[in-house]
C-alpha cells in the first residue's frame, strides 16, 4: 500500500491559510509512470486558492490520493485524501479568486460546487477549457512536464466520491484497483533570484 506521511498541518478555518510563498514548485510521482509530474504554482495567479493548496501540499493531503475523474480531451480530476480524516479536516471552504490565467492545456484548477466552494479537490486541463474562465474556475498552476503522464492516468469509470470521501483508499482500490494514484511527492521552494 501506500503511505501518505504525516498529517500535522492545522486548518486554520475559519481563519485564513497562511500565505504561501509566491512561487514554488511541487513534484508528484504517481503510479502511471515511471516519470514524474511537475507542477509550477504561482500565487498571483489565485493568491487564496495557493494559500490553501500550499497547506494541502505541507499536510501530505495529497500523497496516495487517486485520480478519481479522468474525461479524456476534458480534465484529470483529484484532490480526495486517501485517508477520510484528512479529507473531513480540509473539507472547509475558501472564498473564490478572480480568474486570471485561462484553463488551457495543462493548467491546473480547483473543482468547486458553484461560487465560494473550493476545498481540496482540483483538475488538469486535458485541453482548451478556456469556457470554464468565465464560470469562475481559476488556474493557480500548470504543468510544466509530465503532461504526457496525466494523459496516461488510467481512466477508472465513475467512481462514486461520496463513497471514496468516506471510506478512502481501502474502499477506492478495492473496487477499482486499477486506479492510479500519486506515491511521492517533493516540493521545491523557488529563490527570489529566480522569480520572473
Amino acid at each position: 500500500g501506500c503511505t501518505p506521511g504525516p498529517h500535522t498541518i492545522t486548518n486554520l478555518a475559519p481563519d485564513s491559510d497562511p500565505v504561501a510563498p509566491d512561487s514554488f514548485t511541487v513534484i508528484w510521482n504517481t503510479t502511471a509512470s515511471s516519470q514524474a509530474i511537475v507542477l509550477e504554482v504561482f500565487r498571483e495567479w489565485s493568491p487564496l486558492g495557493v494559500d490553501r493548496f500550499y497547506q494541502l501540499v505541507l499536510d501530505n493531503f495529497y500523497n496516495c490520493a487517486a485520480f478519481f475523474r479522468v474525461i479524456p480531451t476534458f480534465v484529470v480530476q483529484f484532490g480526495i485524501a486517501s485517508q477520510p480524516e484528512e479529507t473531513s479536516k480540509w473539507s472547509s471552504a475558501i472564498q473564490d479568486d478572480p480568474v486570471v490565467q485561462s484553463n488551457t492545456y495543462g493548467m491546473v484548477a480547483y473543482a468547486t460546487a458553484g461560487p465560494n466552494t473550493r476545498t481540496t479537490q482540483i483538475f488538469i486541463n486535458l485541453g482548451n477549457n478556456s469556457r470554464l474562465d468565465a464560470q469562475g474556475f481559476a488556474p493557480f498552476a500548470r504543468v510544466l512536464q509530465g503532461m504526457d503522464v496525466v494523459e496516461a492516468v488510467f481512466n477508472p469509470g465513475t467512481i462514486d466520491q461520496a463513497n471514496y470521501t468516506q471510506y478512502g483508499n481501502s474502499w477506492l482500490l478495492a473496487h477499482y484497483p486499477g486506479a492510479d494514484i500519486i506515491t511521492t511527492q517533493q516540493v521545491e521552494q523557488h529563490s527570489d533570484s529566480k522569480r520572473n
